[in-house]
């Protein structure tokens, strides 16, 4: 049986920017800082089958921010949806794998 053909489109909409009027960032330049956190969309893992990584629209020193992160802090963003915007910081304890909102 022969694979289907993608349509150039449907990738497409997959490589754009989940905010594309906010600048991209890195999670280092927002980790343990005051943010507030605007909006975020939830994607599939293309590295851990099954998983789900976040992508988040902060405000950042007042300009828009997008940045990735993991799914225990998309877990806790999916419990607090209905309060955004909130101030927040991504923070990583010490010995631990992963981030959490504080």
């Amino acid at each position: 049986m022969e694979k289907p053909i993608t349509n150039y489109s449907d990738i497409k909409k997959q490589l754009e920017p989940a905010f594309p009027n906010a600048e991209k960032v890195d999670l280092a330049s927002v980790l343990n800082r005051q943010i507030v956190i605007l909006d975020f969309k939830a994607f599939p893992s293309s590295i851990a089958a099954g998983k789900e990584f976040v992508v988040i629209l902060a405000e950042l020193n007042g300009k828009k921010v997008s940045f990735s992160c993991g799914e225990v802090v998309l877990k806790q963003l999916n419990d607090i949806k209905t309060y955004l915007p909130v101030k927040a910081e991504i923070t990583k304890e010490k010995g631990k794998r992963y981030y959490t909102l504080k």
